[in-house]
């Protein structure tokens, strides 16, 4: 079943090939390195999950964001969120794969979220997308090596039992384990 097609767009300055999203399929969507960057990607996760619209895209079933865990100064220092309380405002109770994150065995209810590294604060970003849906959108900003491969790997297992993915990423490490690797081309800047 296709989810997501998306016809040749030009978006912020750059070319982005025809592609199709179905189920159990991984489409990598590369794009340029730096914060200079960040407004395509924000842009392409815009369309992705319906945000917003352009010509020529067809989202029959919009995808869900990986949202970074993000928390104020205010509340990280003064009321700090806990593993248990993330899990309870954020994922959906009658799906229990927002549990894998107590796979971890250091990682408890009570565990302060600002306390892990990025890989784990990923993982429960991961785990409580997918209690909603196994259709999403995700990238490994901050992630290390390591840790990207072993998210990367959890999503080929998720999309193999019926899920799909579109992750954007700034290398082409994945690019010969994944369904469709797209590469957003920089077209140089508008002359205003």
């Amino acid at each position: 079943m296709m989810l997501v097609k998306i016809q040749e767009q030009i978006v912020d300055n750059f070319l982005i090939p025809s592609f199709t999203l179905t189920k159990g399929e991984i489409v990598i969507i590369q794009l340029p390195g730096g914060s200079f960057f960040r407004p395509l990607e924000f842009a392409l996760i815009d369309i992705i999950t319906g945000k917003a619209t352009y010509n020529n895209v067809e989202l029959v079933s919009p995808l869900r964001y990986v949202e970074p865990f993000k928390e104020s100064w205010f509340r990280q220092h003064f009321f700090p969120l806990t593993v248990g309380t993330y899990l309870n405002k954020n994922a959906n109770k009658t799906n229990p794969v927002y549990q894998k994150i107590y796979d971890i065995k250091w990682i408890t209810p009570n565990t302060k979220v600002q306390t892990l590294a990025s890989t784990p604060q990923r993982q429960l970003a991961l785990y409580t997308t997918l209690s909603w849906t196994n259709d999403f959108i995700f990238d490994l900003t901050g992630i290390g090596a390591q840790g990207g491969q072993e998210i990367y790997n959890f999503v080929k297992t998720t999309v193999h039992s019926g899920g799909s993915a579109i992750l954007l990423d700034w290398t082409d490490e994945f690019k010969n384990d994944c369904t469709k690797f797209i590469q957003a081309k920089y077209l140089g800047k508008k002359n205003v």
